[in-house]
């Protein structure tokens, strides 16, 4: 699933990627291991020229400590994978009622 696929769209969250990685002065090559992918791969990201999947996505984001809401330019995204928070979500969905999330919400 690739979640970055419009060229503009590529070429800011690939802008965003390297603003970041500068940021924490890291070298591509050191990213692109931490994330599980290659330095042509990341570079490719960066540069705009590749699709970017959602996993992929992910472990730059993690590479980089960032969240993915930062690489999005998208400030109120929360991305919780197999963490205590995301389990506690999970048990807080399961035990509400339906209906009264919608009166939490708003």
């Amino acid at each position: 699933m690739s979640i970055v696929r419009e060229s503009s769209t590529r070429s800011g969250v690939g802008q965003r990627i390297r603003e970041w990685r500068l940021r924490r002065e890291l070298s591509q090559a050191e990213v692109a291991r931490l994330a599980g992918i290659t330095q042509a791969s990341l570079s490719n990201y960066e540069n705009g020229k590749r699709d970017l999947p959602l996993s992929t996505l992910l472990g730059v984001a993690s590479a980089l400590n960032v969240s993915v809401g930062d690489l999005l330019d998208l400030p109120d995204v929360i991305v919780v994978r197999d963490s205590v928070l995301g389990r506690a979500v999970e048990q807080l969905q399961t035990r509400v009622p339906a209906g009264i999330g919608a009166y939490a919400a708003s």
